[in-house]
């Protein structure tokens, strides 16, 4: 039996987990948080909600500061379960809203400031998601490289590294989303940054990777917003 079949019989619980506590520095002032600019005339955040909701979370949690107001606001509005405090990295706000969730859970990852194909793709991860590994990321092809986390793998979708903004990339591949076991990501706050984290389970063979699509756009940067607004057709 598949994980996505044990997970429509309610075995274990399926969370996401939505790190925007950031403060968007590399798009300088904004009229808004960055998780809520619109684009596709709705907020950004709500294609990575409609994706988790897509695999069939039993729940969404928005990890975000208080101060933070329109996101806040809007997690409400979309029903989710809100998170607050003041984590200094991704990794941190992750670690912040595993609360309460056993070994054997699964949760679903993601980040607010990206749109990505195709919409089935957390079902994707957790149908990979086997006995044998503790994580699957999902994979996207991309040349905007050196900003981001690239992933090697195998020719049996097994990941045998995570390079955190390398200068010399060794494949095309960027992870942006995942689903990994709840026991996996017990030391992520200490790990400093995701990709870090999962770098480590992949050295000891434990990560798979999912290649997606092409269709990956990061809103955190003025070229990215630009680029976002001007192609999303990917609702």
């Amino acid at each position: 039996m598949t994980l996505a079949r044990v997970l429509k019989v309610r075995l274990v619980a399926l969370v996401g987990v939505i790190p925007a506590a950031g403060s968007a520095t590399r798009l300088g002032p904004l009229p808004s948080s960055k998780e809520v600019l619109p684009v596709g005339e709705r907020p950004v955040m709500d294609y990575l909600v409609e994706r988790m909701r897509a695999a069939g979370c039993d729940e969404i949690r928005v990890v975000t500061r208080a101060d933070k107001v329109d996101v806040v606001e809007r997690a409400k509005e979309l029903e989710l379960r809100l998170v607050l405090g003041d984590p200094p990295t991704a990794a941190e706000s992750v670690a912040s809203g595993l609360d309460g969730l056993a070994a054997e859970d699964v949760v679903l990852l993601g980040f607010p400031d990206s749109i990505w194909e195709p919409a089935d793709g957390f079902l994707r991860l957790l149908d990979a998601l086997d006995g044998e590994c503790a994580a699957v990321l999902g994979l996207f092809r991309t040349a905007d490289l050196e900003r981001s986390d690239v992933v090697s793998l195998d020719e049996d979708g097994v990941v045998t590294a995570v390079d955190i903004k390398p200068q010399r990339p060794e494949s095309e591949w960027i992870w942006g989303c995942a689903a990994v076991r709840a026991t996996a990501l017990a030391d992520v706050a200490s790990a400093g940054e995701l990709g870090r984290h999962f770098g480590s389970l992949a050295r000891r063979g434990l990560v798979r990777g999912v290649r997606l699509s092409d269709r990956w756009v990061d809103v955190g940067t003025r070229a990215g917003l630009s680029r976002a607004r001007t192609t999303v057709a990917v609702t």
